[in-house]
């Protein structure tokens, strides 16, 4: 598909998107994949290692965009910032509410509603913004790049993480499902390789929602655009295939290999996260 025919798609399927992202369904779909005990665990070495290549002063303001319930946020006010979440769902924002106060945390982190492709800040307002898992949902991605780059401050810095369009996961495990799902008559989500990466759209409740695996040298090329350099690149998880998967001790097996990659391996390349640090000029 061209480019132009790309931006067309992208502007008749963000209402169907945005949509699916504003209902508590898909929140909750996300908690029975991602929010495990062993992935609490690589959630936990994760933002201490972000925290620790940051080499940020304590207290430094920190602007978490698509905080979603705010589990990320809470990990990083832990490691001293001072953390503003933002997300543009009320109903992820009222469940971050809820979970603040439950770990005591309410004073501490302030909550506002705001729209990752329309942020309300002034330019360069945050020395610090994260933005975990986020864009892959976004049909208008640099339009989201743009206004991450546009709030973060000179001399700040943006921490991506995404999922990478040229890791084994995409080009080895990917296929072998959809091939799986077409034998046993299962529906495959409609898959699409652009300039931005793998966008696949998946039926949900409430429409269609986007993930993309993101080319994360196209991320790159267009944040250095935008002012910004690529500082750093690290490994998150080596794959996801534990969401495919059934059984409760091949899930952990494979949540093992991707705590024993972290730890001690750390290559981005191959890796389906990936986590990227950009500096403002």
């Amino acid at each position: 598909m061209s480019d132009a025919g790309d931006s067309k798609a992208q502007v008749n399927t963000k209402a169907a998107s945005d949509d699916v992202l504003l209902r508590e369904e898909i929140h909750e779909e996300w908690e029975q994949y991602y929010l495990t005990p062993e992935m609490d665990r690589f959630y936990d070495k994760a933002f201490a290692e972000i925290a620790r290549r940051l080499h940020a002063p304590p207290g430094a303001k920190l602007l978490d965009a698509g905080c979603g319930y705010c589990f990320h946020a809470v990990r990083l006010a832990r490691h001293g910032f001072a953390v503003t979440g933002a997300d543009f769902s009320e109903a992820a924002l009222e469940q971050a509410r809820g979970y603040l106060a439950k770990v005591g945390m309410a004073d501490q982190l302030e909550l506002e509603q705001a729209n990752l492709l329309d942020m309300p800040y002034e330019d360069g307002t945050w020395p610090y913004v994260n933005c975990w898992g986020v864009l892959m949902h976004i049909p208008h991605i640099e339009q989201a790049l743009r206004e991450l780059a546009r709030v973060t401050a000179p001399g700040g810095k943006l921490v991506i993480m995404e999922n990478n369009a040229r890791s084994l996961h995409v080009s080895a495990w990917d296929p072998v499902l959809r091939g799986i799902k077409g034998l046993i008559g299962r529906s495959r989500p409609t898959r699409q390789r652009t300039p931005r990466g793998v966008e696949m759209w998946f039926e949900k409740p409430g429409g269609e929602m986007l993930v993309r695996m993101t080319d994360i040298d196209f991320m790159t090329r267009f944040l250095e655009q935008q002012g910004m350099t690529l500082e750093d690149r690290f490994a998150g998880q080596l794959t996801e295939i534990y969401t495919s998967v059934p059984g409760k001790p091949i899930k952990r097996a494979i949540q093992t290999v991707n705590e024993l990659w972290v730890d001690h391996v750390g290559w981005a390349q191959p890796a389906m996260g990936n986590i990227c640090i950009y500096r403002k000029a």
